[in-house]
């Protein structure tokens, strides 16, 4: 295994076995990436849509209601090409521009309930399964999972966004 370094390049002295455990956990990250990639194509599938259009969705979901400028940033798309896919969100009936309420001159798009109905039907089972797994562990641990996994996921963002000459997108619009 290659030597361990901090961001600022210090060497991290571990012991064998946390270098196996961490190599089990970055084994494990690929793998759960494999499975929640299948899930996504499922979703698609079931939905009706492409994997950009429901990556699309998922997100005007967490947030509840976005800008499409903000839409297109976290897509990692132009905001032409999300306007392309909001086009097709409207038409299958699973998402709504609205004026901005607080300025009625700017755009937000929400889920409609059709695909909150939909999104219920495909992940909710996922998400109580989870829960369950996740309560079998006591809040110290959890607090560590989760500070993991944030760390883990703010990794990819930084990665995504220094790595040059590289898209986000997949292109499969």
């Amino acid at each position: 295994m290659e030597d361990l370094v901090t961001r600022d390049g210090t060497p991290i002295m571990t012991s064998s076995e946390t270098q196996s455990l961490a190599a089990r956990v970055v084994l494990e990250l690929r793998a759960l990436s494999t499975v929640h990639d299948r899930l996504d194509q499922y979703a698609a599938q079931r939905f009706g849509l492409n994997r950009t259009d429901l990556r699309a969705l998922d997100l005007i979901g967490q947030a509840g209601s976005i800008s499409p400028t903000a839409l297109a940033a976290r897509l990692g798309m132009s905001t032409g090409a999300t306007s392309t896919v909001l086009d097709r969100l409207e038409t299958a009936g699973y998402a709504v521009r609205e004026p901005d309420p607080e300025l009625r001159r700017r755009t937000r798009v929400r889920m409609t309930d059709q695909a909150e109905r939909l999104s219920q039907a495909v992940f909710d089972p996922v998400i109580r399964a989870s829960t369950q797994n996740a309560l079998a562990f006591p809040p110290a641990v959890l607090r560590q999972i989760a500070d993991f996994l944030a760390r883990h996921r703010t990794l990819l963002e930084e990665h995504l966004t220094t790595t040059p000459g590289e898209s986000a997108s997949t292109g499969d619009t």
